[in-house]
């Protein structure tokens, strides 16, 4: 096989390919960390000044591209080598997969000539990384010879961004990355090859009729939107038909932001982390319009919310998510922005009245007056008090996306707001946060939030926003400890608990070159928030916050007759 140094001479080989199959998809960055067998792609993404975002860690590399790719609104990319980079890439993935994200994952392989060797790593690095992509992928393809890369890449991208959305991996062996590349073997590929959905199914005009009739004639009308509304860019149609219905509109975690929070109509997420307001007015509904949600368990309770007792009409792409968790009255596959559009158009011109849905809730749980330490909620509000239409809020998993989800306010519609909750691990924020970074508008500010068992595993990548001058606020809600377990150890009487030492962020912060500040009173909070905006470039606030503060909600607070929807401490 003929081969070509990297980075040198002028034949164009299979890297340079890669690099110019993704400028030409309009995918203007690359996260990874390279290792020995693709070197070739790093020294093809420098010659040609294309933007590969080094990393330090590859599941926050996988991580970045998510966010990428949510932000963006055309499939992220992400490299590894193989072996111990690709098992790395398997977490971040992972979360992709289960939130219906494109991603694409090039990684790298051990020479074709050495495949005898694999087993056990007798080649360096080697083992059957194929199989265990095949769980976290839709699909898992091989430039076996460089005359397919294009064909290979395209299909690819293909697979990530139809039909339900999904990472996809490539493995390029190592002899290949290298490979010179027959000019034959180019393909047309345009920015639209990137853009998900790739294309978009109108519902049948019989389950129109029949949806546009239940919601004529319900009294008490709710739309609830979930992450799919988002992967369709529903949100215009979606508050066009709740207008002309008088119909509030609820989201899950994932739907969060696909209309403007601050709308009358926007009632805000539901669930064990969402706003008790949204789920008491859920479960007041006799109708109820789920848009693109796979109800999941911390969104419905435990799936107790919506109840059998109400009339679901639930659309969705993905046909098998209809009945699998929660049973509906008319079951629609189809794209949700086109089935807002047709059912609007079903029930004809005008606009009903708002039935009265502003009813007492209880109060949202939160932090208790006396307790000495920083408000979670109080961050979020001052959060708040500085965010614009620009600001993207990027949260951690566990309590962080509790208190985000239920806490702060997007402002605008549009995809402002991203949280793992398709796998729900944390340490997801700090890869995120670049990704959303390098997909923004300019002028946007990236808000990570996340509690510090989180933070530690992603503080290596503040280097990355340092090195980029990335406009990042990280804020670390620092308790000294896994918040949710500990919450559940004491609940449960277990000692000792899952405590850390104590850790100074804003210390660790300035080593990899972010300027930080601890902020532990909390009459310096709104100050140390708005200075932190302000910032040229990453900014780091260890904030020391209540190890004793939950914003999970109960379903005993909606039905004060139902036993608690989520176990013990949460978990179900």
């Amino acid at each position: 096989m003929q081969t070509n140094a990297p980075g040198q001479g002028n034949q164009r080989g299979v890297a340079d390919a890669i690099i110019e199959f993704l400028e030409a998809a309009g995918i203007d960055a690359c996260f990874g960390v390279p290792g020995g067998q693709n070197i070739p792609l790093y020294a093809a993404a420098r010659k040609r000044g294309y933007r590969h975002i080094l990393m330090h860690d590859e599941r926050n590399a996988a991580i970045a591209a998510d966010a990428y790719a949510r932000i963006s609104g055309k499939a992220g990319v992400c490299d590894a080598t193989v072996g111990p980079g690709a098992t790395n890439l398997v977490s971040g993935l992972a979360e992709a997969f289960s939130s219906s994200i494109p991603v694409l994952a090039l990684v790298a392989d051990i020479k074709t000539t050495r495949e005898h060797l694999r087993h056990r790593g007798v080649a360096s690095q080697a083992f059957e990384q194929q199989a265990v992509f095949a769980s976290v992928a839709k699909w898992v393809g091989r430039i076996h010879t460089p005359a397919i890369t294009h064909e290979i890449l395209e299909h690819a991208l293909r697979v990530a961004c139809t039909g339900r959305p999904g990472p996809v991996v490539v493995e390029v062996p190592e002899d290949v990355f290298s490979a010179a590349l027959p000019e034959a073997a180019a393909r047309a590929v345009t920015v639209s090859s990137a853009a998900w959905p790739r294309y978009r199914s109108a519902p049948l005009a019989d389950d129109v009729a029949k949806a546009a009739a239940l919601l004529k004639q319900a009294k008490r009308p709710v739309i609830l939107a979930g992450g799919g509304s988002f992967a369709v860019q529903a949100g215009a149609e979606i508050l066009s038909l709740a207008e002309k219905l008088g119909a509030p509109i609820v989201t899950s975690i994932n739907g969060k932001g696909v209309v403007d929070e601050r709308h009358p109509l926007a009632a805000g997420v539901i669930g064990v982390f969402g706003d008790v307001r949204a789920s008491t007015i859920l479960k007041s509904a006799d109708v109820v319009l789920v848009l693109g949600s796979k109800f999941a368990q911390f969104n419905s309770f435990m799936w107790r919310l919506p109840d059998a007792q109400q009339t679901i009409i639930h659309v969705d792409l993905d046909g098998a998510e209809l009945g699998r968790a929660i049973p509906s009255v008319l079951p629609i596959v189809a794209d949700a922005r086109e089935t807002a559009i047709h059912i609007a158009a079903a029930i004809g011109d005008g606009k009903r009245p708002v039935w009265a849905f502003k009813q007492a809730t209880p109060p949202q749980p939160g932090t208790a007056p006396d307790d000495p330490a920083i408000a979670p909620e109080a961050v979020m509000e001052a959060i708040n008090a500085q965010s614009d239409e620009r600001t993207i809020l990027v949260s951690d998993a566990s309590l962080s996306s509790g208190w985000t989800a239920s806490r702060y306010t997007v402002k605008g519609a549009g995809r402002k707001y991203i949280s793992p909750r398709g796998l729900a691990g944390i340490g997801w924020a700090g890869g995120a946060a670049i990704g959303a970074a390098a997909a923004a508008p300019k002028g946007a500010r990236i808000v990570a939030v996340a509690g510090d068992g989180a933070a530690g595993y992603w503080l290596g990548e503040m280097e990355t926003a340092a090195r980029f001058n990335l406009p990042i606020t990280y804020v670390v809600l620092n308790n000294s400890g896994y918040g949710w377990v500990v919450q559940g150890e004491r609940m449960l009487g277990i000692t000792p608990q899952s405590t850390f030492g104590a850790v100074d962020f804003s210390s660790v912060a300035r080593g990899l070159g972010v300027p930080a500040v601890v902020v532990e009173k909390g009459a310096d909070l709104g100050a140390e928030v708005a200075r932190s905006f302000g910032a040229n470039g990453p900014h780091l606030l260890d904030i020391r916050s209540s190890d004793q503060s939950s914003p999970s909600v109960d379903y005993a607070l909606l039905d004060p007759d139902a036993a608690s929807a989520y176990g013990a401490y949460g978990m179900g």
